[in-house]
C-alpha cells in the first residue's frame, strides 16, 4: 500500500517546509480510527496557512490526506481538541522523518515536559470544575441523565489530571492508564457506569467523592493560572487575565475557575472604587 499512495506526498517530502510524513492504515474492527478510510497519510509542515484535507481512490484504495501546520499540531497535543489526530501519531508508521522530527515529537509526549504538563493541567482542571459544576446544577434540578454526562464527562477529566500529575500524556485509551496509575479514580468510573443503585443514588454518592478529588488535586489545578498572574506584580482584571495568550486554551472555562478558587480561598478578589458611588471592581491576585 505504501508503494501506491507515495505520489500522494512525494512531492511535499522534497518541500524544504515539510517536517514530517506518516501513514495510519485501516484495520479491521477499528475502521473508524481512519474515518473508514484505507488509508490516512499525514503531513506536518511549518508554513501558515497550508491546512488542508484532500480524498483519494489510488487503484481502489482509498486515502486522506491531511496537511496540517506545526501551530496546529502543538496546539491539538496540549488541549487535546483533536484526539483522533493524536491517536494517527502515537499509531502512524514514519514515512518521512526531516532531522527525526517526528521522532523527537514522540518522545517529547512520551517525556512530557514540565512546561507542556503545567499548561495541560490548567486545561483539564478548568474543564474539570465545568463539567463538575455544571453536572452539581443539573442533579439539584432533577435532571439526573443531563447530571450523568457531566459527571461522566468530569470523570474524563480527573482520569486525564491523574495521568498528568504521574508525568504521562494522556492517551486516547485513557482509562487504561488510569486503572495503573489512580486505581480509585478508575473505580469512581466503574461505579458510575455500572453500579448497583439507581442513577440518582449512583450520581449523588459519586459528586461527593469528585468534589473531594477536586480539592486534593487543587494545588496542581491552580498552578499554571497562578504560574501566569505572578509574572505580573499587583492585580489583574478579569479582562486582562482573559486576554493573556497562555490562558488562550481554557479561556471559554476561565471564568468559573477563576470564581472556583476564589470561593475555596485559593486566589483573592479584591475591590477598587469605580466612578460610581458603591459600585468596585473587581481585581485578581495569587
Amino acid at each position: 500500500m505504501e508503494g501506491l499512495l507515495r505520489n500522494l506526498y512525494q512531492e511535499r517530502a522534497s518541500d524544504p517546509f515539510t517536517k514530517g510524513v506518516f501513514l495510519v492504515e485501516r484495520t479491521p474492527g477499528q475502521e473508524s480510527f481512519t474515518d473508514f478510510f484505507d488509508a490516512v497519510i499525514v503531513i506536518i509542515c511549518e508554513e501558515e496557512g497550508a491546512a488542508k484535507i484532500k480524498h483519494y481512490n489510488c487503484s481502489g484504495v482509498s486515502a486522506a490526506l491531511h496537511i496540517v501546520t506545526e501551530r496546529e499540531l502543538f496546539y491539538w497535543v496540549l488541549s487535546g481538541t483533536n484526539r483522533k489526530m493524536l491517536d494517527w501519531l502515537f499509531r502512524g508508521k514514519i514515512l518521512f522523518n526531516r532531522n527525526e522530527y517526528i521522532t523527537n515529537l514522540k518522545l517529547r509526549l512520551s517525556e512530557f515536559p514540565k512546561e507542556d504538563r503545567l499548561q495541560k493541567t490548567g486545561i483539564e482542571f478548568a474543564k474539570l470544575i465545568r463539567r463538575f459544576e455544571d453536572g452539581k446544577a443539573l442533579f439539584n434540578l432533577h435532571h439526573y441523565l443531563d447530571a450523568f454526562n457531566h459527571i461522566l464527562h468530569a470523570l474524563h477529566h480527573l482520569a486525564r489530571l491523574s495521568v498528568i500529575e504521574k508525568g504521562l500524556y494522556p492517551e486516547v485509551t485513557v482509562w487504561r492508564q488510569v486503572r495503573e496509575v489512580d486505581p480509585e479514580t478508575y473505580k469512581l468510573y466503574h461505579e458510575l457506569i455500572v453500579g448497583d443503585e439507581g442513577i440518582e443514588k449512583r450520581l449523588e454518592l459519586l459528586m461527593i467523592a469528585i468534589e473531594f478529588a477536586i480539592r486534593s488535586k487543587i494545588h496542581i489545578g491552580k498552578a499554571h493560572l497562578s504560574a501566569v498572574m505572578n509574572k505580573k506584580a499587583g492585580l489583574w482584571s478579569y479582562d486582562e487575565l482573559a486576554s493573556s495568550r497562555e490562558v488562550q486554551d481554557y479561556v471559554i472555562d476561565l471564568e468559573i475557575l477563576l470564581q472556583y478558587l476564589v470561593e475555596n480561598g485559593q486566589v483573592k478578589r479584591v475591590e477598587e472604587p469605580s466612578k460610581t458611588s458603591g459600585v468596585f471592581h473587581l481585581r485578581y491576585t495569587f
